[in-house]
């Protein structure tokens, strides 16, 4: 296992707002509706497990905080991902589905090439673990929002 404070600090800028490719169009809605929420990066990110699989994927498990009244700027993410839910709840707000809404317990997949984005309607924090598997040289996450920090 690679874990280190590089690894930490890079990860919260990839999860927080990523470098988007130049070819990412620019999206600021979901299903034609501005998404509910101001727009934050996920707060006290850390990483539980940063590897490298034997097949030569990388595994990133990493677990953070949204606060009551943000959500994540809008994107995709490049190869899918999951999304456990260990207290509060969030709400996930996915291109061609209706918005859902998973309460402590829960996870939910991430498919890949979905403009989404989660936000936290309720009034306490909700602590998340995402899980992401990628090739070398892949990134989990990709901003498609203008206006956020990596959006090209």
């Amino acid at each position: 296992m690679r874990c280190s404070l590089s690894v930490g600090i890079a990860l919260v800028a990839v999860l927080a707002f990523p470098a988007s490719p130049a070819a990412a169009a620019p999206v600021t809605t979901i299903n034609g509706t501005v998404p509910p929420g101001r727009v934050a990066p996920m707060e006290d990110v850390t990483v539980m497990l940063d590897t490298i699989q034997t097949d030569g994927n990388e595994v990133l498990v990493v677990q953070g905080i949204r606060r009551p009244g943000t959500r994540v700027a809008i994107h995709v993410h490049d190869y899918g991902g999951h999304t456990c839910v260990l207290s509060g709840t969030i709400t996930d707000y996915m291109n061609g589905q209706e918005p859902m809404s998973y309460p402590a317990g829960t996870c939910y997949y991430m498919p890949p090439d979905t403009p989404m984005t989660a936000a936290n309607l309720g009034t306490d924090d909700v602590r998340l673990i995402d899980t992401f598997v990628f090739p070398p040289g892949g990134q989990p996450t990709t901003m498609l929002e203008p206006g956020t920090p990596g959006h090209l």
